[in-house]
């Protein structure tokens, strides 16, 4: 709270702070329109996209459909964003903080999602 402030105006700058911290999660893992949250999700069930133990994702199969290369690209350039800006806040690197959140990114993602361990084998959820 800022010297002189009225708390209710406190109480208002940190619930703004809170929601924009919420958008820019939900923006940052790819459900940022229910449609591009779909594709991303329809190619984790699919085995297309796989999750990763660093906090990114990859194109899986040998073949994938043309928008899954995009797909993976947009989302891990969003990722990356946020990791940069959460170790900046903390004093750690994004790599640190890609690890923490891959654990979280693949407790909610769809069924059949595919997630690669750091040794570069798969498991299916």
């Amino acid at each position: 709270m800022r010297f002189g402030e009225p708390p209710f105006m406190f109480a208002r700058r940190t619930l703004l702070t809170a929601l924009a911290c919420l958008f820019l999660a939900l923006v940052s893992f790819g459900a940022s329109t229910p449609a591009e949250a779909a594709s991303l999700d329809e190619l984790r069930a699919d085995g297309v996209i796989a999750e990763r133990w660093d906090g990114y994702v990859e194109v899986r199969v040998g073949t994938p459909p043309a928008e899954a290369q995009q797909v993976v690209e947009r989302i891990n350039a969003e990722r990356r964003q946020v990791y940069e800006k959460r170790a900046q806040q903390q004093g750690v690197t994004p790599e640190s903080v890609g690890k923490v959140y891959a654990p979280k990114i693949l407790e909610k993602a769809p069924v059949g999602t595919y997630f690669k361990k750091s040794d570069g084998s798969y498991v299916r959820k």
